[in-house]
């Protein structure tokens, strides 16, 4: 059930994954709020080919970002 009529997705990431999604969390910001924050810097608006490259330069946030868009495809297909 939601709260606050939020509706809420669970996505599977490896324990690595997970970690250095946790690094860069800062205080008192939620998992959402930091994607949602990496998706913003990254100009998330483009296609995924095109965010790895976006990320570029912070090397930590792009191989970060990287390695959580090859677990995601194991479970999506992507179009752009």
């Amino acid at each position: 059930m939601s709260r606050s009529g939020l509706s809420y997705r669970s996505i599977l990431v490896t324990r690595e994954v997970y970690e250095r999604l946790r690094s860069l969390k800062r205080e008192g910001e939620s998992f959402s709020d930091l994607i949602a924050r990496l998706m913003e810097r990254s100009g998330a608006d483009y296609g995924l080919e095109k965010l790895a490259g976006l990320l570029s330069e912070n090397e930590e946030e792009a191989q970060l970002f990287e390695e959580a868009l090859k677990e995601a495809s194991k479970y999506f297909r992507w179009t752009s």
